[in-house]
């Protein structure tokens, strides 16, 4: 994570040295499209109950942790009051984030991630040809509850909250490159597996989280 952070600056910092002297400060304002990569993690708290079984109340059973790598794309909108930047951008990121419990004796939870959105604002400081900037917003995921031992599964939509930060740096009149660290919160989520005669269990998700870095390259209209 540090070394693509690092790595993003510093190719920032060199392609806009080849562009120096476009006439000033970069003027942020107008719409924009990007694409980004980098990497993504996070875990979740794990529970079972089965009532049939006479497990009435949740069973802690550790928790699941998963992490990938991540690509996607942005579309956004920014204004620019003197050295006051904001807009808002939405983007989606695929991904594959999976991860379970066979740590643990029994039956095998596991969980899939194949993508999050978010829809988001964007509030920055602009110096020279830079832009540091907060964001936070809504987002949304899907989300795959997996039994490994018995074959059971679940598909359910996830939403939830996200906040970062990130710094980007003008390359020219028109592109741009920057590096953006994102937390996203999707909140918990309880899936009922069943084999459709009879048998079931019930498993909680509990604080389904992301964190990602990635570094993204943009183009200003």
């Amino acid at each position: 994570m540090r070394i693509l952070a690092a790595s993003a600056l510093f190719l920032s910092a060199s392609i806009g040295n080849a562009f120096a002297g476009n006439g000033g400060p970069h003027d942020w304002t107008g719409p924009y499209i990007g694409a980004d990569v980098g990497y993504a993690w996070g875990e979740t708290g794990n529970q079972w109950r089965s009532p049939g079984a006479g497990y009435q109340d949740w069973q802690p059973d550790g928790k699941i942790s998963y992490d990938s790598a991540m690509g996607g794309g942005y579309i956004g909108y920014l204004a620019q009051y003197g050295r006051l930047v904001f807009g808002a951008e939405i983007d989606i990121s695929a991904m594959s984030l999976k991860g379970d419990d066979s740590q643990f004796a029994g039956e095998v939870n596991a969980i899939e991630l194949n993508y999050v959105g978010t829809i988001r604002g964007r509030l920055g400081y602009a110096f020279d040809n830079s832009l540091l900037y907060a964001t936070g917003g809504f987002a949304y995921s899907d989300y795959t509850k997996k039994d490994e031992t018995l074959g059971w599964s679940q598909n359910d939509n996830l939403t939830g909250w996200t906040v970062g930060a990130g710094y980007e740096y003008a390359l020219g009149e028109n592109w741009s490159a920057r590096v953006e660290y994102l937390y996203t919160d999707l909140g918990s989520v309880d899936s009922l597996l069943t084999d459709g005669e009879g048998s079931y269990y019930y498993h909680r998700a509990s604080d389904v989280t992301v964190q990602s870095m990635r570094a993204g390259l943009t183009y200003g209209f």
